[in-house]
């Protein structure tokens, strides 16, 4: 699932499952080339669900979670931070982190 999160949903939205939530913003074309390879991991993996957090819609976002650039990932396993990566990255990159968090390989 792809879901929107404003800030204020953002705990309750990533409470439960797996989730990488994406820090990004429209204009950076970074976030727009790593949106296809998350596009095609949530596709291969439905178990996986996507967060989008625009950090121009909602700033208190780059406070909280330390987001310094753009585009930022973070991974969460029932609401608990088990990664971050920061850059747009080739999916076995992603792929290698995702399997990281979600089974402490």
């Amino acid at each position: 699932m792809v879901k929107t999160v404003m800030e204020a949903e953002f705990d309750t939205a990533t409470k439960e499952g797996f989730w990488i939530a994406d820090f990004y913003t429209d204009h950076c074309g970074p976030c727009k080339m790593l949106d296809l390879v998350l596009n095609e991991i949530i596709y291969d993996n439905p178990e996986i669900n996507l967060a989008k957090c625009d950090i121009e819609k909602s700033p208190a976002y780059v406070e909280r979670f330390s987001v310094s650039g753009t585009p930022t990932l973070l991974f969460l396993l029932d609401g608990e931070i088990k990664g971050t990566i920061s850059g747009a990255q080739p999916r076995e990159v992603l792929e290698e982190l995702i399997s990281a968090a979600m089974y402490g390989e």
